[in-house]
């Protein structure tokens, strides 16, 4: 089994209260056929000298040649020789046997994904919470698994993390890179267009990828800026193709109809233009039954009695005033 080598790429942005963490979870892997890549996109903290800190044979450490998450990602694959390929986010840990027992599980396989699942958290890892267990299984259908991840068969909607595949090199050179034009859904994108490609899907229990959840707002993952909700709907087109490349089932057009939904639902009512791309692209395929929580008691009483529209405008405008 340790004759398959894993590249763990790290894209590092300011992360330097949790950085030696992620990487301390990298070194005590029960795997030990491991290169570490570190690709620091020029942190204005003190992240790139912490990651300097640590010694190790197979540890390399880059300033990004370009700009942003994905980019750090694809110069860190560039730079790789791995046959499988972990990400891994700098504020994030891995179980300790999370790689050992994906590369045993996939068996060489260069067509199949594995998949874990994440547990989220916000300060210790024993208080976090794993929310995905109805999403991650193995399946020798990819389509029916993102159909099922994104609101297809009357689910709610839901994401994988993306430290919780592990993915074959081949897989990777053959559906490309990440993709770079996209400021938000980046990893939504490039595990459909890679994961749609594969074979087949391996879930592996009793490992973890412990997902860092961030209140501040200044994460990306929680940004909403009219930049990111057109980077949003580009992602959701894009992952239109690729499963209506495989499939124009009523199940996967209802799951894009619901990724456009909510794609609508976070730009009203800054963004209306964006909105009535989204609206209209959900409402050929169908429309969608995506309702989700959007505030508090009067928020929802609102949303149950005058519709989301008026729920949402009346949460923006009225977080807008006190702010002045």
């Amino acid at each position: 089994m340790n004759s398959h080598k894993v590249s763990v790429i790290i894209p590092l942005y300011n992360s330097s209260e949790f950085i030696n963490d992620t990487i301390q979870s990298v070194l005590d892997q029960s795997y030990q056929n491991i290169e570490i890549i570190i690709i620091d996109d020029n942190s204005t903290d003190n992240s790139f000298n912490k990651a300097l800190e640590f010694q190790s044979d197979n540890l390399i450490i880059k300033l990004n040649k370009g700009k942003g998450a994905c980019s750090a990602r694809n110069y860190g694959f560039e730079l790789s020789s791995g046959d499988y390929i972990q990400f891994l986010d700098a504020d994030d840990i891995l179980s300790k046997d999370k790689i050992e027992k994906q590369v045993k599980t996939l068996n060489g396989s260069k067509t199949k994904l594995a998949v874990c699942n994440t547990v989220h958290f916000s300060g210790k890892l024993e208080d976090g919470k794993c929310v995905d267990q109805a999403y991650v299984y193995s399946t020798p259908n990819p389509e029916e698994f993102f159909i099922n991840l994104w609101g297809g068969n009357n689910l709610p909607m839901h994401m994988i993390q993306t430290s919780a595949w592990l993915t074959p090199r081949n897989l990777i050179e053959k559906a490309g890179v990440w993709n770079e034009a996209l400021a938000k859904d980046q990893d939504g994108e490039f595990f459909a267009r890679v994961g749609l490609q594969s074979s087949g899907i391996i879930y592996v229990p009793d490992i973890i990828n412990y997902y860092r959840k961030h209140n501040t707002g200044k994460n990306i993952a929680s940004q909403k800026k009219e930049i990111h909700l057109k980077s949003i709907l580009k992602a959701t087109e894009l992952k239109a193709e690729y499963l209506f490349s495989k499939t124009k089932s009523d199940v996967s057009r209802q799951a894009i109809a619901t990724q456009y939904k909510h794609v609508a639902i976070d730009a009203w009512p800054q963004y209306k233009e964006i909105y009535k791309t989204a609206i209209n692209k959900c409402e050929v395929l169908g429309g969608s039954k995506y309702n989700p929580v959007l505030g508090g008691s009067v928020i929802e009483f609102i949303k149950i009695t005058l519709g989301w529209r008026i729920a949402k405008s009346v949460a923006f405008y009225g977080r807008t005033f006190l702010n002045r």
